[in-house]
C-alpha cells in the first residue's frame, strides 16, 4: 500500500514537473509573439510590373526573399474563381468557415502524430496566414515551439479579419512550388491565365499541389489521385453537385510543361513530362519591347536600390512607351531586313518626345535577335560609336551662335594641319569622295553636300576647344584632347539615345532635354514614390536653335544647283516637315541617320557589334540610301493622325531666297532665314539660265550620292525644273 502511495506521489510529481517545465517553455515561446498590428503594414514581396504610358502592362519584374526569387502578384479575392477558391478551401481548411482560427479535431490528430515523432500537419488556413507572414522566418521548420506561436497568433487573427480577408491573404502567400507564391503567379505559371479563369478541374489540381508542390508538380498521376479524392469530399460536403464533380473529371488538365492523354472518363492514359522547370515564371517578363525594360530595371536599381526593387518588389511603374510607336519601329527595323542591310548588321532606333524627353519608342536590335546588349545606349560599352557627320549640324549651329549666318562662306579646297600622328606628320583631310570644288561655298551648301573640309574649317575658325565645350553640352562624348577631327565625328561618342536627345534641340526652341523612361513610380498601397519631371538645359538661344533648324531641313529638302540628287530626300514624310541629317563613320563602321519634326526626334544607327566594316551588295553601304527609309517609315505611322507642321520661326528672322553656292540673295534661290540685318545681297540669275544635272543611266532621275560621278548623264536644265526630275 506505502509503496503504491508513493509510485503514485512519484507520479503526480513528474507530471506537475513536467507540466510546470512545459508551461514555462511554452510561455517563453510564446513571450515575444508578434502583434497582428504588423499585418495591416505588412509588405509581401511581390512582382513588380511595368506599364506603357497608356496602362497597358509590359512586363513583371520579379523581387527576390532570402537569395530566392519570388514571383507574386497580389490577387483580390473577388479576382479569383469561386469554383477555384472552394475547391482550395476543401482541400485545406474543410472547416475553415465553422471554426475560429484552429480546427481542433484535425490538429489533435497531427499533434498525436508529432509526439510519436511523425510530423505532420494540421494547419487551418488562418494558421498557414501566419506561418507564411508574421513567422516565416521558422516556416521552413516544423516543430512544437512553432506551432505554439502559431495558435495564439491564428486566433486573434479570426477576431480582427473576416473570413474573406483571411482567404485573401492565404491566396496570396501561399507556395506553388517553383518560385511561384500566390494563385496569381501559380494559375499563370501551369495554365497561362488569370485567375478569374480557372475552372473547377483546374483550381482541384492547384489545390492538390499545395502540400508538396515541387514533387507532386512532378507526378501528374499522384495529382489526379488526389484531385479524385478531393471532388468527392467537395460532393460529399455540398460544395458541388455530382454532376459538377463528373464533369471537372472529365476536363482534361494539361498542365504547362506536361504532355498528356485522357481517355472519355478522364482517366488518365499518358503522361509525359517535357519541361520540369516550366513550375516557375521567368525572373524578368517581358510583353514587349525588351531593351526598353531593361533600361527601366536598371533606371529603377540606380533610384531606389537593388533592396527596394528585388526585395521588396510590388512596385507599379508607369513608363513612357507608347506601344503603337513602339510596333511602328518593330515593323520600320522589320521592313528594312527584307529590303536588305549590311552583312552582320544590327540596328538601333530611338524616338522621343523633343520638349519633354519621354522616350516613346527604342529598339536595342533587331526584332528577334534580342539579347540583354542594348545598342541603343550600350554602344562602345555605353561610351558611343562615331557619329560620322551627324555631328555637322552641331558644328554649324555653333558657328550660327557665334554670329555667322546660313550665307557664310568657307572654302572646299586641299588644306593640311599638322599632327604628329600622322606619318608624314601632316593631317590631309577629304571629302567623303576624295574629291575638292576648289572654292568657296556657305555653310548651307557645305552641310547639304556633306563637305568635310568646310565643316573642319569652321571648327577651326571657332577654334577647337570651344566647339568641344559645345558638343558635350549637347550631350555628346569629347575626347580629353579633342582635334580638329572632331567636327567629322573624330573621337566623339554617342549612342542612339544620347543623339535623339540632343536633336531635339533643333525643334524645342534649343533646349537640350534629358530622356525620360519613367513616369510615375508607386508602391503595393499606390503611394507615389516617384514622379518625373522635364529635365531642360539651354543648349541655344532660339534664333540659333531656329537657324540650325532651317539648315537641318535644307539637308532633306534642298536642290543642289550643281545637279546632284539630296542626300536625304528618302526621309521626307507628305505632309510633314523633317529635318534631319546622315553619318557615316570611317570605313562605314556606323551608318546613321537622326531627324525630327513636330513631336518627335528620332535616330536610326546600323553597324556591326564588333565594329568592323560593313559591306552590301559588295561595296561600302551609304548611310543616305540606307538609313533614311527606315526613318522615314516609323516616323510617319507612328505620328500618323497627329498634328504637323513646324516650329514658329522666332521674332527677329526673315526669310530670303540665296544662292546656295555664292550666298547672294537671288530670287529663284533657296528660301533661308536669316538676322534681319545680316541678309545676303541681291544678285540675278540671267534669264534663260540653266543649271547641269546628274541624271541616272538609262532613266531621267536625279542620280542619288550612290551613283558614281563617272556614271552619270550630265543635262543642262533650267532650275525651275529641277523638280521635275526627281524619282521616288
Amino acid at each position: 500500500m506505502k509503496l503504491r502511495r508513493y509510485l503514485l506521489l512519484a507520479f503526480l510529481a513528474v507530471f506537475l514537473g513536467t507540466a510546470v517545465a512545459a508551461a514555462i517553455v511554452v510561455r517563453g515561446w510564446t513571450r515575444d509573439l508578434p502583434s497582428l498590428d504588423a499585418l495591416e503594414n505588412l509588405r509581401l514581396t511581390s512582382t513588380t510590373t511595368v506599364f506603357a504610358r497608356d496602362g497597358t502592362p509590359i512586363a513583371q519584374l520579379a523581387s527576390e526573399e532570402g537569395g530566392i526569387t519570388i514571383t507574386r502578384m497580389l490577387v483580390k479575392l473577388e479576382d479569383v474563381s469561386p469554383a477555384a477558391v472552394a475547391a482550395i478551401v476543401a482541400s485545406e481548411d474543410q472547416r475553415f468557415f465553422r471554426h475560429y482560427g484552429i480546427d481542433w479535431i484535425r490538429i489533435a490528430g497531427a499533434f498525436w502524430q508529432t509526439l510519436r515523432g511523425n510530423l505532420q500537419g494540421g494547419s487551418s488556413i488562418s494558421v498557414q496566414v501566419i506561418k507564411n507572414t508574421l513567422l516565416r522566418n521558422l516556416s521552413g521548420v516544423r516543430t512544437l515551439e512553432r506551432k505554439f506561436k502559431e495558435l495564439p497568433l491564428a486566433i486573434q487573427l479570426e477576431r480582427l479579419y473576416s473570413k474573406e480577408e483571411i482567404l485573401e491573404m492565404y491566396l496570396n502567400v501561399s507556395f506553388w512550388g517553383g518560385n511561384l507564391w500566390g494563385i496569381r503567379a501559380a494559375s499563370e505559371a501551369y495554365f497561362g491565365k488569370d485567375p478569374a479563369e480557372l475552372t473547377l478541374a483546374e483550381g482541384a489540381y492547384l489545390a492538390a499541389l499545395i502540400p508538396g508542390p515541387n514533387a507532386r508538380f512532378r507526378d501528374l498521376p499522384r495529382v489526379r489521385r488526389r484531385m479524385k479524392t478531393l471532388l468527392e469530399q467537395m460532393v460529399r460536403e455540398g460544395w458541388i453537385t455530382q454532376a459538377m464533380a463528373d464533369a471537372a473529371w472529365r476536363e482534361p488538365v494539361v498542365p504547362n510543361g506536361w504532355k498528356a492523354e485522357y481517355d472519355a472518363e478522364g482517366n488518365l492514359v499518358s503522361a509525359e513530362l517535357l519541361d520540369p522547370g516550366a513550375n516557375s515564371l521567368p525572373d524578368l517578363e517581358v510583353e514587349v519591347a525588351p531593351h526598353f525594360v531593361y533600361e527601366i530595371r536598371k533606371e529603377l536599381i540606380r533610384r531606389f536600390g537593388r533592396a527596394k526593387v528585388f526585395g521588396q518588389g510590388g512596385l507599379r511603374v508607369y513608363t513612357t512607351l507608347d506601344v503603337e510607336m513602339q510596333r511602328a519601329a518593330e515593323e520600320a527595323a522589320q521592313a528594312a531586313v527584307k529590303r536588305g542591310l549590311p552583312e552582320g548588321a544590327q540596328l538601333a532606333l530611338v524616338g522621343l518626345d523633343p520638349e519633354t524627353g519621354e522616350v516613346y519608342a527604342l529598339l536595342g536590335a533587331l526584332p528577334g535577335t534580342e539579347g540583354e546588349f542594348n545598342r541603343a545606349t550600350q554602344l562602345g560599352d555605353g561610351k558611343g560609336r562615331s557619329p560620322g557627320s551627324a555631328i555637322k549640324p552641331f558644328v554649324y549651329t555653333a558657328a550660327l551662335g557665334a554670329g555667322w549666318s546660313q550665307a557664310s562662306m568657307v572654302e572646299d579646297k586641299e588644306v593640311s594641319f599638322p599632327d604628329p600622328t600622322q606619318p608624314d606628320g601632316v593631317w590631309k583631310p577629304k571629302n567623303y569622295d576624295g574629291t575638292y570644288l576648289d572654292r568657296a561655298v556657305t555653310i548651307r551648301y557645305a552641310m547639304d553636300r556633306s563637305l568635310n573640309v568646310p565643316a573642319i574649317l569652321t571648327a577651326d575658325a571657332l577654334g577647337v576647344r570651344r566647339l568641344a565645350g559645345e558638343l558635350q553640352a549637347a550631350g555628346f562624348q569629347v575626347p580629353k584632347n579633342p582635334g580638329l577631327s572632331i567636327a567629322i565625328g573624330g573621337g566623339i561618342g554617342a549612342t542612339p539615345l544620347q543623339m535623339a536627345a540632343a536633336y531635339a534641340a533643333f525643334v524645342n526652341g534649343g533646349w537640350r532635354v534629358e530622356p525620360q523612361l519613367i513616369l510615375r513610380v508607386e508602391d503595393q498601397q499606390g503611394h507615389v514614390l516617384y514622379e518625373a519631371r522635364p529635365l531642360r538645359q539651354r543648349l541655344w538661344n532660339p534664333d540659333v536653335a531656329y537657324l540650325g533648324w532651317d539648315m537641318l531641313k535644307g539637308y532633306v529638302y534642298d536642290e543642289d544647283p550643281l545637279g546632284r540628287g539630296n542626300l536625304a530626300w528618302r526621309a521626307r514624310i507628305p505632309g510633314r516637315v523633317v529635318g534631319g541629317k546622315t553619318g557615316t563613320s570611317n570605313n562605314a563602321r556606323d551608318l546613321w541617320f537622326a531627324g525630327a519634326t513636330r513631336g518627335m526626334s528620332a535616330v536610326v544607327w546600323i553597324g556591326r557589334d564588333d565594329n568592323q566594316p560593313m559591306q552590301m551588295n559588295g561595296r561600302e553601304p551609304s548611310s543616305s540610301v540606307v538609313n533614311p527609309p527606315i526613318w522615314r517609315q516609323f516616323v510617319e505611322n507612328a505620328l500618323r493622325g497627329r498634328p504637323a507642321g513646324e516650329p514658329a520661326a522666332p521674332e527677329g528672322l526673315v526669310q530670303v531666297r540665296m544662292d546656295l553656292l555664292n550666298g547672294e540673295a537671288n530670287a529663284i534661290g533657296t528660301p533661308a532665314y536669316f538676322r534681319i540685318g545680316h541678309t545676303p545681297m541681291p544678285s540675278t540669275l540671267p534669264v534663260g539660265a540653266s543649271i547641269l544635272i546628274g541624271l541616272e543611266p538609262g532613266r531621267d532621275c536625279l542620280a542619288g550620292p550612290e551613283w558614281p560621278p563617272e556614271q552619270l548623264r550630265w543635262k543642262a536644265v533650267p532650275p525651275g525644273e529641277v523638280a521635275r526630275y526627281r524619282c521616288d
